[in-house]
């Protein structure tokens, strides 16, 4: 697979590896005419030249095939990514027509090549296909989620989460400000304790400048993120406004503010619901495919002489 920004950047050579099967299936059936066109607005044109046409449904097949799904929103917001895409889908066309002239076809190893890529893909659309049929609809799908959902609580709980900010005042790898590093830190404490603006404060004086910017606001976060001494001391904090401090970690003297806390509790099930429909979808139409690979595997007999021998042609001590 390779991802959008890619695709502005291929050469011809690495378009044709890229996409070798599609290539060798559209060489197969190519023809030096151009292909007659779609039915009117049924299938519009986004790309033509001497060799045919591509279409936005053949792009949407390829984008499925090439592109990993997980880039395929920011692959559609980019105009030169689908244009370049479109243009590629052309010049393959032209190309497999342009082997088909020259007979690239026609040779042994060219037509054993051509068969091997088409069975590749039919077995690649063939297992999509069923993988997808056996994927019920949404309320099956609905079921299977609720039906988990109530065998597993401990899959959704959800661990106490605290809210803080801080005031990190930093001191020196060999220590030597360590005491005037405290004493910084014991002064900006005695100042919140007397009202100051901690906000203020922590753009002033934070080493911390991420969340400086902020006010110190570290945002929320459960136990096991943060350095021992800190998690301690903000977990030991009881409410709101409470502070804590000076306390010394390997980045320095912090002065802590809780300023929210969420216990523990359990991820509502509409919470839950869209990722464990897909997580049902997924399952199923992984066993689907795998039944049928299986089925179709387990008939394959190999003759283990003739293997070796095969090795032996490619591999000489």
């Amino acid at each position: 697979m390779i991802s959008p920004i890619q695709y502005l950047s291929l050469r011809p050579a690495k378009w044709a590896l890229a996409a070798s099967w599609a290539l060798a299936l559209a060489a197969a059936h190519a023809q030096p005419a151009a292909a007659p066109p779609p039915a009117e607005g049924a299938n519009p044109v986004v790309a033509s030249g001497p060799a045919g046409q591509v279409t936005q449904s053949e792009v949407e097949i390829m984008v499925n095939e090439m592109v990993p799904a997980a880039q395929r929103e920011s692959f559609w917001t980019n105009p030169q990514s689908v244009e370049r895409f479109a243009r590629n889908l052309y010049t393959q066309r032209a190309l497999a027509a342009e082997a088909v002239q020259a007979g690239a076809d026609q040779s042994s190893q060219g037509a054993q090549y051509l068969k091997l890529m088409r069975e590749r893909a039919l077995m690649t659309l063939w297992l999509t296909q069923s993988g997808q049929a056996a994927v019920p609809d949404g309320k099956a799908l609905e079921a299977y989620a609720r039906s988990e959902y109530r065998a597993k609580p401990e899959r959704f709980a959800l661990p106490e989460e605290v809210h803080a900010r801080h005031i990190l005042v930093p001191v020196a790898k060999d220590g030597s400000d360590d005491a005037a590093a405290k004493a910084k830190a014991e002064a900006l404490l005695a100042e919140l304790r007397k009202g100051g603006d901690f906000a203020a404060l922590a753009k002033e004086n934070s080493s911390d400048k991420a969340s400086a910017q902020r006010g110190g606001d570290l945002g929320f976060f459960t136990r096991g993120k943060m350095v021992p001494e800190f998690e301690q001391a903000v977990f030991d904090l009881k409410k709101p406004g409470d502070l804590a401090g000076p306390v010394k970690t390997q980045f320095g003297y912090h002065i802590i503010e809780l300023t929210e806390r969420k216990a523990a509790s359990t991820q509502k099930f509409e919470d839950a619901l869209p990722a464990l429909k897909e997580e049902a979808a997924a399952q199923l139409d992984s066993q689907a495919r795998q039944r049928l690979w299986d089925a179709a595997d387990a008939a394959a007999q190999v003759d283990e002489a003739e293997v070796k021998a095969l090795m032996t042609r490619h591999y000489h001590k």
